[in-house]
């Protein structure tokens, strides 16, 4: 069976688009965070692939772009809704909540 990487490129495209979609959402940005790096890592290893059998690298490339871009907006949306969730607990122990 010849492996050009098609699959793990595939796989890093719809996982990058996927991630995007989710980063949006605040209460579920650690899926979108996990998908990202799933997404990350399919792709780096289908483009591998595809170099070296010579295939084309566009949808490994591609995934890699979106699943960077989902990995970063999901990592700002995660950490902004922790430091959210933070100052809120802060300030209900200062009030004697």
């Amino acid at each position: 069976m010849e492996n050009n990487g098609k699959g793990l490129s595939i796989a890093g495209l719809v996982l990058g688009i996927v991630a995007i979609v989710l980063a949006w959402f605040t209460m579920i940005n650690i899926i979108a965070l996990i998908a990202a790096i799933i997404g990350l890592v399919c792709a780096v290893k289908g483009k591998q692939a595809a170099t070296a059998a010579g295939a084309p690298t566009g949808l490994a490339t591609a995934g890699l772009v979106l699943s960077i871009i989902g990995l970063v907006l999901a990592a700002i949306g995660f950490l902004s809704c922790t430091l959210c969730i933070v100052c809120v607990g802060g300030t209900a122990g200062l009030m004697g909540l």
